[in-house]
């Protein structure tokens, strides 16, 4: 359910909330690895309220979007690692933890700050967004196997394993009426827990990427695109992925050095 209030059109602001649920898959019935059946899981409900705007001001060249939210999940399914020594996950199977809680602020800006058609530039626009997520568990337990025991694992109060608090992006993008294009964007995520527990966790990282290009008609059956860019200018380590309650260390490392990349696309329109 939801409803929207338009001011003027420019400017409109809204509130919603939606519920569902999920219910558990036959994948995750069966325990393949020991053949069990994992009948106690229960559907994941979740109940969320959203409150927003979005609008155009400047004479339309300052464009915004803003979302306040929060998500309660119940009987929240999760992901359990059933280890087969200290560097080694025999199998996982999914659990019914409890509840969590998803509190974020999700903010989006883009400005046009030079548009010309005869100028060398034909536009400059920055952009930025921001999120910031609040995400903990709440009355979240359950019972996994460890060294071929029962031990029941409470999370309550900590934060959800796998959700940055801060995201943030910047950056602009540059057109010109000779053809050339380009962009330089600067990336920011925040340090995360890598498990439940919290015991282990990621680390904060920002990335420099930029590209330039030439988009040129030839004709009006052949369109020619040549780019060139650089991702990681800095030089920062970082991650391409991390796997969740599983080892302290299982992720994907990308590369830590600049990596230039580059191409011509040339298409024919019939």
């Amino acid at each position: 359910m939801a409803i929207n209030k338009v001011f003027n059109s420019s400017l409109s602001a809204y509130a919603s909330y939606s519920k569902g649920y999920k219910a558990p898959v036959g994948s995750n019935v069966v325990i393949s690895t020991t053949g069990e059946l994992n009948t106690g899981l229960k559907p994941e409900i979740g109940n969320q309220f959203e409150i927003g705007t979005k609008g155009s001001l400047m004479d339309s060249k300052l464009n915004y979007q803003v979302a306040l939210f929060d998500a309660l999940f119940s009987d929240k399914m999760t992901s359990v690692a059933v280890l087969l020594n200290n560097t080694t996950t025999a199998y996982t199977y999914i659990a019914n933890g409890g509840k969590q809680d998803n509190k974020g602020l999700e903010v989006s800006v883009n400005y046009n700050a030079y548009q010309s058609a005869t100028g060398f530039f034909s536009s400059v626009r920055p952009f930025a967004n921001f999120t910031y997520s609040d995400f903990n568990y709440k009355d979240f337990s359950y019972d996994r196997i460890v060294a071929g025991q029962p031990v029941t694992e409470d999370y309550s109060g900590n934060a959800v394993a796998g959700v940055s608090p801060v995201v943030a992006n910047a950056g602009v993008d540059f057109f010109t009426n000779a053809g050339f294009y380009g962009n330089v964007n600067y990336s920011y995520k925040d340090a995360m827990p890598l498990s439940s527990d919290g015991k282990f966790g990621s680390s904060s990282y920002s990335l420099v990427n930029a590209k330039s290009g030439y988009h040129h008609l030839l004709s009006k059956h052949f369109d020619l695109d040549t780019y060139f860019g650089a991702n990681n200018i800095t030089g920062e380590q970082y991650y391409y992925m991390a796997f969740i309650n599983q080892l302290p260390d299982a992720y994907v490392p990308a590369p830590n050095k600049i990596n230039y990349f580059g191409g011509i696309n040339l298409k024919y329109i019939f």
